[in-house]
């Protein structure tokens, strides 16, 4: 057999040990491949990546409630009643029609009675990207006689901003429901401008006011005003965005 014919045993060693080798780098670079391309899902499903600001993975949209005070700072405190647990009942209430909602999701900012700073307040809904912001809170004044709903916005806001709007439309429909007096919206200074969302802050009665405080330290009336919280809510989202819930 001539030189050029005869088999190499380079070659013959080629095929016995290289063949294997190479596949064997095959198979695990296809396995680191799937193996990232896997964490890759895994961390944009918990990151909710790609979702728009106020949606969760599921598609619904994130509400931030916040029941004012609370902890070292009781807020008003007329015949033992203390504003934090008047707002934190009220909120929990709202929370609860929201989470039977299933176009809706919804995040609290402190569901015991323990002292929140405004800054973190605000900030748990600016991380979580919230599409709304709301502080539940109930009003005092020095003249006993007064008495209503109002609800405020920051002042740095232009009018016809979308807080305002949220505003005036939570305004109506919580007057609507409860009944008491409209004491329409106003612009204060106020912590509020730093919510990246549309947000509100909402005085649902007077616990200086006899008549006020025992409607509002009422489960039925916290109710009541948990229901037209609600309404304003689902109100003004549909507004805002038409296709909101299809």
């Amino acid at each position: 057999m001539s030189q050029a014919s005869r088999p190499s045993h380079l070659d013959e060693r080629a095929d016995i040990v290289h063949t294997p080798y190479m596949r064997t780098r095959r198979l695990r670079f296809v396995a680191l491949v799937l193996i990232f391309v896997l964490v890759g899902i895994g961390a944009c499903l918990l990151s909710g990546c790609g979702g728009a600001r106020g949606e969760t993975t599921s598609s619904r949209v994130l509400v931030v409630l916040d029941a004012g005070h609370g902890g070292r700072d009781p807020g008003a405190v007329c015949d033992d009643v203390k504003e934090a647990d008047v707002n934190l009942a009220i909120t929990e209430r709202v929370a609860a029609l929201i989470e039977a909602d299933d176009r809706l999701d919804v995040k609290r900012t402190r569901t015991l009675d323990i002292s929140v700073s405004l800054e973190k307040r605000i900030a748990i809904a600016n991380d979580a990207a919230a599409a709304l912001y709301l502080s539940v809170q109930s009003n005092a004044c020095e003249y006993p006689e007064a008495t209503g709903v109002v609800t405020l916005v920051s002042d740095k806001l232009d009018a016809g901003a979308p807080s305002w709007q949220f505003a005036e439309v939570l305004q109506d429909a919580v007057t609507a429901a409860t009944g008491a007096r409209d004491r329409g919206v106003c612009a204060q200074d106020l912590y509020l401008h730093r919510a990246e969302m549309p947000a509100a802050l909402i005085e649902v009665g007077f616990l200086t006011n006899h008549g006020e405080r025992t409607q509002l330290t009422d489960p039925a009336y916290q109710q009541t005003i948990a229901q037209g919280i609600y309404d304003g809510i689902v109100a003004y989202l549909e507004y805002a965005d038409p296709s909101f819930g299809e």
